[in-house]
């Protein structure tokens, strides 16, 4: 009985842990000599650290022409994307010596997620950082991506995201939406929901206003569990919990303490679901053709090294529990994936 109650909360695996597999098995992180982005980054580092070692003090790299960019993004001014994606902007403007700047829009100042990844490709604004919305595109490929239980945990991502699998979607996205994924090494933690209300079996989701992102799979995926999905802006997700305009709240674990929602939230249900990372987008009419090659490297640099530093602080911003919130844990997810296949195929 235990288990009938869980089989819908696996969503996804069968089937799509099929797809995800078979994209890990494909690849070992060299994806040939095309223009993809993993290849890009990988030399970048290699050529920093080269640099490093012979005299990091002496670098009379010219990063000029000077450019003045743009760069948007959802989470609100305290959340660690935000501090991150600061980094992300300081280190290119210190290490160009102050060449590039990257001026930072974070909390939807520049309108939804959706409406911003258009403005890239549109060249309205040059970067942005968001989780995968390349589905928008027309890349369902990825869907799975947007799903719970895609994969294991973070080291299944990561052997995930340096595939040639990865590599030919982050392709066909650049060819349909003339933007590039410059960075996708911003790991995100587990993903959880924060509650009003104690959630224990799937017949406490029925009718449960849950924030999520608007991406189509995802909305679907909680709507067939019965949840009533309802996207809501990011940053208006507190306060949106708190004039309980929503009861609760899908998200990473660590954005439960450093978004706050745990102020009107009573419980967290810990999915035991990896989640997937954020990507640094950039126009590719800029980063391609205006661009020169050292200010290219310098971005792929430096935005790498601010995903490093925004894993770490995720992965620091779990510890924080308050006292007030009770846990609804999830059975053991290899449970909790059995019989999972027909609900997964929805999304394929």
């Amino acid at each position: 009985m235990k288990r009938k109650k869980w089989l819908s909360l696996a969503l996804c695996v069968g089937l799509t842990g099929t797809l995800i597999l078979g994209g890990c098995g494909n690849g070992n992180g060299d994806s040939g000599t095309g223009s993809g982005q993993t290849n890009q980054g990988a030399e970048t580092k290699d050529a920093g650290n080269t640099e490093d070692t012979e005299d990091s003090s002496s670098d009379t790299t010219d990063y000029g022409p000077a450019l003045k960019l743009t760069m948007g993004s959802t989470g609100a001014a305290e959340d660690i994307s935000t501090q991150s994606a600061q980094k992300f902007c300081d280190l290119v403007k210190e290490r160009s010596g102050g060449q590039i700047e990257i001026e930072l829009f974070p909390a939807s100042q520049l309108g939804s997620a959706t409406d911003q990844l258009e403005m890239v490709s549109n060249g309205s604004i040059d970067l942005f950082l968001e989780a995968n919305l390349m589905t928008t595109y027309g890349i369902d490929n990825l869907k799975p991506a947007s799903i719970m239980f895609s994969t294991r945990g973070k080291e299944d991502q990561k052997k995930l995201m340096n595939s040639d699998y990865m590599q030919k979607n982050f392709d066909e996205f650049l060819e349909k939406s003339g933007i590039r994924v410059v960075s996708f090494d911003w790991y995100r933690n587990a993903t959880a929901i924060a509650s009003v209300n104690k959630i224990e079996k799937l017949e406490d989701c029925a009718g449960v206003k849950l924030r999520v992102p608007p991406v189509n799979s995802t909305v679907d995926m909680f709507n067939q569990l019965g949840f009533n999905a309802t996207p809501v802006s990011y940053n208006e997700t507190l306060i949106s919990m708190q004039q309980k305009v929503i009861d609760a709240v899908w998200c990473t674990e660590d954005a439960i303490w450093t978004m706050g929602f745990y102020e009107p939230a009573n419980y967290v249900f810990e999915l035991n679901a990896a989640a997937d990372c954020m990507y640094v987008y950039a126009n590719d009419n800029l980063f391609s053709s205006t661009m020169t090659d050292a200010q290219r490297e310098l971005i792929q640099e430096c935005a790498d090294e601010a995903g490093d530093y925004y894993t770490g602080l995720a992965e620091g911003g779990t510890g924080r529990k308050p006292e007030k919130l009770g846990s609804c844990r999830g059975r053991d997810h290899h449970d909790q994936r059995r019989g999972a296949g027909p609900l997964g195929r929805n999304f394929l």
